[in-house]
């Protein structure tokens, strides 16, 4: 996977806007590839917490 970091290193340089996200993408890269399961898993767990912070809005918002 040595051509994958060397490529996620050039473009971190090339578009610097998008470098947050590809710092936490390369996370899920190691020696021998992309960890979908552990991506997978991340992404689940983000939802969940955007859609209970939805909701405790929503309460809030009803309360008041």
């Amino acid at each position: 996977m040595p051509e994958l970091k060397d490529w996620i290193a050039g473009f971190k340089i090339d578009k610097p806007e998008l470098n947050d996200f590809v710092v936490k993408l390369e996370g899920f890269i190691s020696d021998t590839g992309f960890n979908t399961s552990k991506f997978e898993n991340a992404v689940a767990i983000g939802l969940q917490r955007k859609e209970e912070e939805v909701i405790k809005t929503f309460r809030e918002d009803v309360e008041n």
